[in-house]
């Protein structure tokens, strides 16, 4: 699929050849929205189709915060796989349409522009966490990055997410300590950010957290924001008070479909006024979350009744009807035809990453000889019986 956009290019130089502290900066994307977005899979029970996500609109501009938030099915992780164009489901079905800049881009492009943080974090305890950005520098940017560039990429970065009194210091094994799991958060969002993308996505950043290391890193992550005009997308399950205001905006999921979209800071506001006032003293995203769930409750009919009439006067307010007004305005731009420009040497070379991967793996070997010994005496028991 041809590339199409409302304003200038998704230019090669600005993705990847920014120098200095500003390399994150983003010029490139301005909006990213979504329009219609359906999930389905076939029901293993009933045998019949079932949407897992159903009409999902939004649209987020440089520099904003979004949480996607819900009870646990609502759909949150589907929805934020579909938006980083992730699988959202084995044999799922996705219907709807995604724009940057009001026009649609391909798969190889977007994926130049995007990074997505699992839940889990997928860090070697045996590196540090310089040698961690290191090689997520070597198995990711292209040659024509330089040695000094990534080098103050990877500063930048410490800087950044305030864990450059950590450098030198392992992340950490079960049998070695290390840096923390707020801080181990920080250092996986801040290796996706090595290739400067202008979209990020995180899945449940703060699973597992206490509230001060949430807080932590979504402060961190609500700074590189502002600062760098990035667009960041998190799932998120139950945040504090404190993390909530974090965020610029709020998807409200439940059972797939959307409850609120729009201003956090606006949120209160529009439940009050569709019959649902936040009391005062009261954590504002606990208390949708219960006024949206169905679950663990004494009455699950009255639940799901309340749940349809949040869902309907979601779909009859002012603020979807300009939403979807917005969106139709972008669909109009689509047919200004402007290609992406992409460098064919925009990954590293085969040579390079088996280098890279020797070099870690032998690092790892060498830091987790008490773990490799274990190993041998396990094989060597079970050879000898």
């Amino acid at each position: 699929m041809e590339s199409s956009s409302s304003s200038e290019d998704l230019d090669n130089r600005d993705l990847e050849r920014n120098e200095g502290h500003d390399f994150l900066m983003n010029n490139t994307v301005q909006t990213f929205s979504w329009n219609d977005l359906t999930v389905t899979v076939k029901d293993r029970r009933t045998k019949q189709p079932r949407n897992l996500i159903e009409g999902i609109n939004g649209t987020v501009q440089q520099g904003e915060l979004v949480a996607l938030m819900g009870p646990s099915g609502c759909g949150k992780t589907t929805l934020l796989n579909v938006l980083a164009r992730r699988a959202a489901s084995s044999g799922a079905k996705t219907s709807g349409c995604c724009y940057i800049n009001g026009g649609e881009i391909d798969n190889a492009k977007f994926g130049r522009i995007t990074s997505y943080v699992e839940q889990e974090d997928a860090l070697i305890g045996s590196l540090t966490v310089q040698e961690t950005l290191k090689f997520a520098a070597d198995l990711s940017l292209p040659s024509f990055v330089t040695k000094s560039q990534r080098t103050e990429r990877i500063k930048t970065l410490l800087d950044a997410f305030g864990i450059q009194n950590q450098a030198s210091t392992l992340v950490g094994t079960p049998i070695r300590k290390g840096i923390s799991g707020g801080q181990k958060r920080r250092v996986s969002v801040a290796s996706q950010l090595i290739t400067c993308p202008k979209i990020l996505f995180l899945d449940e950043p703060t699973s597992g957290l206490d509230s001060t290391a949430s807080y932590e890193v979504i402060s961190y992550v609500k700074k590189l924001a502002q600062a760098n005009k990035l667009i960041i997308i998190a799932s998120i399950h139950q945040p504090s008070t404190a993390t909530f205001q974090l965020f610029d905006k709020l998807l409200l999921l439940s059972g797939g479909e959307t409850c609120y979209f729009g201003a956090v800071k606006t949120a209160p506001e529009y439940f009050d006024r569709i019959g649902y006032p936040i009391p005062s003293q009261t954590n504002p995203a606990e208390y949708m979350l219960d006024i949206i769930s169905s679950d663990f409750v004494a009455n699950a009919e009255v639940a799901q009744d309340q749940v349809g009439k949040i869902q309907s006067s979601w779909v009859q307010s002012r603020e979807q009807t300009a939403l979807r007004s917005q969106l139709a305005d972008r669909e109009l731009l689509e047919k200004k035809d402007q290609k992406v420009a992409v460098d064919e040497g925009s990954h590293p070379g085969l040579l390079s990453i088996t280098s890279s991967l020797l070099h870690r793996s032998f690092i790892k070997s060498y830091r987790d000889v008490v773990a490799y010994g274990i190993r041998i005496v396990m094989y060597m028991g079970k050879s000898s019986t």
